[in-house]
């Protein structure tokens, strides 16, 4: 009977990773067990739609005011948000204070800049560095029935975050990057939105701060890689044109 108690456990887990990316919301660690069956329950039983109806006002109620403050209060410790603290400080205050046009585009770089910190990151950054290390560091060595909600954190930086976004084109997230650092989404100042951002900063950072070191050297070799292989290619276009050319 335990064991079929665990498999069962385990089972839904394993749902919830995917239901709650698929929501529009990245994974937490701070759940609790009955959070977790009741989305799934749901999901099951009435579909994505029904849960939509209701996912916002249940995260709001469970991360409340004074969740969202000891939360943060907690970056107080970690070495990666030390240096970058007041900036975090001041986006949790438009939160609470329901300023979301200001917390929002103020949280979604510091999620760029701990990355790069925690990399050791010395040069022009963009998406495809941010996919690389967030590859190695997210899914790399997970098995397929791994609970630690590591895939479902990237699933949702790469769906939500690092969305395809192009000025007069429909918006695919309400949490793209790129579409509200460079003007696009004009409507992204909801409680939703930055709840999500916060959310996502605080699993982040978590794990950014445990990152072992064979993991940083695995996704500069990636890059180095991909650099080389980059160059021999370009170096291969060259010389074909140039015998066509002369």
């Amino acid at each position: 009977e335990l064991g079929e108690i665990l498999k069962k456990a385990e089972d839904i887990a394993l749902r919830y990773k995917s239901i709650i990316v698929e929501l529009g919301y990245p994974p937490h660690r701070d759940v609790p067990v009955e959070f977790v069956r009741h989305i799934v329950h749901d999901y099951e039983q009435y579909g994505k739609e029904y849960v939509a109806e209701y996912i916002d006002e249940l995260m709001f109620t469970y991360y409340d005011e004074q969740v969202i403050s000891e939360m943060s209060l907690k970056w107080e410790n970690e070495n990666l948000a030390k240096g970058r603290i007041r900036i975090l400080r001041n986006a949790i205050k438009c939160h609470n204070q329901m300023m979301y046009d200001a917390s929002i585009p103020t949280l979604l770089p510091q999620l760029e800049g701990v990355i790069a910190e925690a990399f050791d990151h010395n040069e022009k950054f963009n998406g495809y560095h941010m996919k690389v290390y967030l590859k190695n560091l997210l899914i790399k060595n997970l098995s397929d029935n791994d609970l630690s909600l590591t895939d479902a954190l990237y699933n949702f930086y790469i769906q939500h975050i690092l969305a395809n976004f192009e000025h007069g084109k429909e918006i695919g997230s309400d949490v793209s990057r790129n579409a509200i650092l460079h003007g696009g989404d004009k409507n992204y100042g909801k409680q939703s939105n930055s709840l999500k951002l916060i959310l996502l900063f605080d699993f982040l950072i978590t794990v950014l701060n445990n990152i072992p070191e064979e993991v940083i050297q695995s996704a500069r070799a990636e890059l180095e890689e991909n650099k080389l292989k980059k160059e021999e290619k370009e170096r291969l276009n060259y010389e074909r044109l140039k015998k066509k050319f002369g």
